[in-house]
């Protein structure tokens, strides 16, 4: 995954903006913050950011953390703990083709 994406950053700003957009969860972890949206939202790249029925994880880079702090803090402060510092965040993301969503979940570390 390019985890400099525009793609990525792009979903994750129209979900801050519009959070009635997109289910939020913590599923019982006090890291992460999941977020199941539909599948109809125009997302650049499906195929390569949420492949079918199939979980891509990966780091997001330091650069994209840095340049998207704002961004990066408010969805750490949806967790159960949100984190007063974080060295990482892990990005996991799939397409639910029954349930017509993509799935996004960030994980802080």
């Amino acid at each position: 995954m390019a985890t400099n994406s525009d793609s990525i950053y792009n979903i994750l700003s129209q979900i801050q903006k519009h959070p009635d957009r997109a289910e939020i969860n913590t599923l019982g972890y006090t890291n992460v913050v999941q977020l199941k949206f539909s599948d109809r939202l125009q997302v650049a790249n499906p195929e390569i950011y949420f492949p079918n029925e199939t979980l891509l994880v990966d780091r997001l880079s330091d650069e994209f953390v840095d340049k998207y702090n704002v961004l990066m803090d408010y969805f750490n402060s949806l967790t159960k703990k949100p984190m007063k510092s974080y060295h990482e965040v892990w990005v996991t993301t799939a397409h639910i083709l029954d349930k017509k969503v993509y799935m996004l979940e960030l994980a802080y570390e």
